[in-house]
């Protein structure tokens, strides 16, 4: 198990395009995710999971990756989370 803190740079947030872009990741693995926001943790499974953890803009996060590739998971996810999901803000 692996927990890394990384920063939200889109200014909206986790909204539907960033959601959606998290939501393709977390399917290509088998390790499980867990986003920790403001001490609430909020197991991903899917799109509705990060819309309905409230992720504003500008805010720092914790990722939990835990399984047989979490290391792999945890660096797509710093990588995509460092490019804002492709967005331009």
């Amino acid at each position: 198990m692996i927990r890394r803190s990384v920063k939200v740079i889109n200014s909206t947030g986790l909204h539907a395009r960033p959601a959606a872009c998290l939501a393709k990741i977390v399917k290509k693995y088998h390790s499980s995710l867990t986003l920790i926001n403001n001490g609430k943790e909020i197991p991903i499974k899917g799109m509705m999971s990060i819309l309905g953890a409230g992720v504003k803009g500008n805010t720092t996060i914790d990722l939990l990756c835990d399984g047989q590739d979490e290391h792999e998971f945890l660096e797509e996810l710093k990588t995509e989370f460092a490019r804002g999901f492709g967005e331009k803000d």
